[in-house]
C-alpha cells in the first residue's frame, strides 16, 4: 500500500529587501520621536558611564550639546557625580531618587530613576536613566489632586463700597509679584480672598499651597514650611522630604495665622523671603525656590511688633501691599446677599426646594451681630437649610442671638451711643460660646464659626481662663 505524503508547505513568500528597510527605518523613527517627546530627561549609558543615546530634553536639563554628548563619558562632559555609574557596579537600580545638584554653571532638583539592562548571567549590559525637575513633580501633583483655590473676584458676594474697595485694590495687587498682607477678623474671607489673587496673577496655572500656621504642631513647623534632609530627625522620612515653599514653586503660598509662627521659625520664614531659597532641616544646602507669599493675620501685627511678639522687619516685608477685609458688621447690607447665596447652594445639595428667605428669618439675621463673620453666616444657612422642614424655613432653628444694648452702633447711629471696641466685642462673644457650651472648645469654636486652633489663639490674646464646670 503506497504511503501518504504529508501536505507540502505553502511557498514561502518572497521578502523585499526594500520593504524590509523601509519598516526597519520607520521603526527607528518611531522610538526616536518617543524618546524625544516624553517629557523628562532620558539617557541610555553603556559600561564605563559611555553616553549611547540623550534625548533633547535631557539635553536641556544638563546643557550638553547633544551631537558632542554621545560616544563621550559622563565624567568628561559633567562636573558633578550622577550616581548611575554606580548600577553598573552594584547592578542595583533605583527609583524617584531626589536629588538637588548644584554646580557654577547651573542648579537642577530632579527625580532620578536608574534602572539596568542586563544579560542572562547577570552583567550589566546598559542602564536606562530618566530624571524630571522637581517643579514640573509639584505641577502635575497639584493637578491630580485638584486646585486649591476655586474662588476668584467675581465668584466674592458682596456690594458693600469697603468690601468692593478692597476687591479693586486686590485686583492690582494680583497683577504684581509683590509680597501681599491680608487683615480682618477670622472668618471674613482671607483665604477667598488669597485665592483669587492667586487666580487673577500669572501664577494662576502653578500650585497653590494654603497653609494654617497656627494648626501646625510646634515641633514641626520647620520641617513643615521648609522641608527636612534625610534623617533629620526620629520618625523623618528616610529619603528626606520638600516643604510647603518648595510645593509651591511656580505660584502662590498662603500662610494663615502667620501671627502664630514662634520667633525663630519667623528669623528662618524672613530669610525665605529675602533670599527666595530654603534650607532643609538638617541640611546645609540652599534650595531654589520661586513662590509668591500671601500672608494673612486676624491680630494686629502692628501692635504685635510692638510687644516684641512679631518681628519687625518680617512685618515690614510682609507688608509690602496691605489688604483689609471689612467684618460683616459693617456691611450689614451684604447679609441678605450671602445668606440668599449660601441658601442656594445647600438648598441644591441637600435637594431641598428652599428659595426665599422668609421675613422672621431675614429679620432675625440682620439682628445678629457676626461675630464669626461670613463664616459663621455659611453655618447658620447650613444649618437651617438642614433642619428645614418641606421647604419651610424656621428663625428658631438659627439659635442666633441679637446684638446686645452695647453693641457697636452702626454708622447712622445718634451722636453719644455707647460703642465697645471690636476687642471687647470679641472678648465677650468668646466667653458667652464658652459658657453656653460648659467650656468645651470644640463646640464653642463650632458656634463661634472658627477653626478651633483659632479660638485657643484668641484665649491667649484675651487672657481667658478656661474654667471648667465640675459637673
Amino acid at each position: 500500500m503506497p504511503t501518504k505524503r504529508p501536505p507540502s508547505p505553502p511557498p514561502a513568500t518572497a521578502v523585499n529587501p526594500d520593504d524590509l528597510l523601509e519598516r526597519q527605518g520607520q521603526l527607528i523613527e518611531e522610538l526616536q520621536t518617543l524618546v524625544n517627546h516624553v517629557p523628562y530627561g532620558l539617557m541610555v549609558l553603556e559600561p564605563g558611564g559611555v553616553v549611547r543615546h540623550l534625548n533633547a530634553e535631557a539635553a536641556r536639563q544638563l546643557r550638553l550639546p547633544r551631537h558632542l554628548a554621545q560616544g563621550r563619558t559622563l565624567g568628561s562632559l559633567l562636573d558633578f557625580d550622577t550616581m548611575v555609574e554606580q548600577v553598573f557596579l552594584t547592578g542595583e537600580g533605583y527609583t524617584d531618587r531626589e536629588r538637588i545638584i548644584a554646580t557654577p554653571r547651573f542648579q537642577l532638583h530632579v527625580l532620578d530613576t536608574a534602572v539596568p539592562v542586563k544579560a542572562a548571567d547577570g552583567r550589566v549590559l546598559s542602564v536606562v536613566n530618566t530624571f524630571r525637575e522637581i517643579s514640573g513633580v509639584h505641577r502635575l501633583a497639584d493637578r491630580l489632586a485638584g486646585s486649591q483655590a476655586r474662588h476668584t473676584f467675581d465668584t466674592m458676594v458682596g456690594q458693600s463700597p469697603a468690601l468692593r474697595a478692597t476687591i479693586a485694590a486686590a485686583r492690582k495687587a494680583a497683577a504684581g509679584q509683590a509680597n501681599v498682607l491680608l487683615c480682618g477678623e477670622s472668618g471674613t474671607g482671607k483665604e477667598v480672598l488669597a485665592q483669587a489673587i492667586h487666580n487673577a496673577s500669572a501664577r494662576r496655572d502653578g500650585p497653590f499651597i494654603a497653609v494654617n500656621c497656627a494648626a501646625l504642631p510646634r515641633d514641626l513647623i520647620e520641617s513643615e514650611l521648609f522641608g527636612h534632609a534625610p534623617g533629620a530627625f526620629t520618625g523623618a522620612q528616610r529619603e528626606g522630604r520638600p516643604g510647603k515653599f518648595e510645593a509651591a514653586s511656580g505660584g502662590t503660598i498662603f500662610l494663615d495665622e502667620v501671627s502664630e509662627l514662634p520667633l525663630d521659625v519667623q528669623a528662618k520664614l524672613l530669610r525665605v523671603l529675602q533670599e527666595r531659597e530654603v534650607v532643609r532641616l538638617g541640611s546645609t544646602r540652599a534650595v531654589r525656590v520661586d513662590a509668591r507669599v500671601v500672608t494673612a493675620s486676624n491680630r494686629d501685627l502692628h501692635a504685635m511688633v510692638a510687644r516684641k511678639e512679631f518681628r519687625e522687619d518680617l512685618y515690614y516685608r510682609c507688608h509690602v501691599i496691605a489688604l483689609t477685609l471689612p467684618p460683616l458688621r459693617e456691611r450689614p447690607a451684604d447679609v441678605a446677599l450671602l445668606a440668599t447665596h449660601f441658601l442656594a447652594r445647600y438648598g441644591t445639595a441637600l435637594g431641598k426646594p428652599v428659595h426665599d428667605l422668609p421675613p422672621a428669618v431675614l429679620a432675625a439675621l440682620l439682628q445678629h451681630p457676626w461675630p464669626g463673620n461670613v463664616r459663621e453666616l455659611e453655618n447658620a444657612m447650613e444649618r437651617l437649610v438642614n433642619l428645614s422642614e418641606g421647604g419651610t424655613l424656621d428663625a428658631g432653628v438659627l439659635g442666633l442671638v441679637p446684638a446686645s444694648p452695647g453693641a457697636q452702633a452702626p454708622a447712622d447711629s445718634a451722636p453719644g451711643t455707647e460703642v465697645r471696641s471690636l476687642r471687647a466685642a470679641e472678648r465677650e462673644a468668646i466667653v458667652q460660646a464658652l459658657k453656653a457650651h460648659r467650656y468645651n472648645v470644640t463646640r464653642a469654636a463650632q458656634a463661634l464659626g472658627i477653626a478651633k486652633p483659632t479660638l485657643y489663639a484668641k484665649l491667649r490674646l484675651h487672657g481667658i481662663a478656661l474654667e471648667r464646670p465640675l459637673a
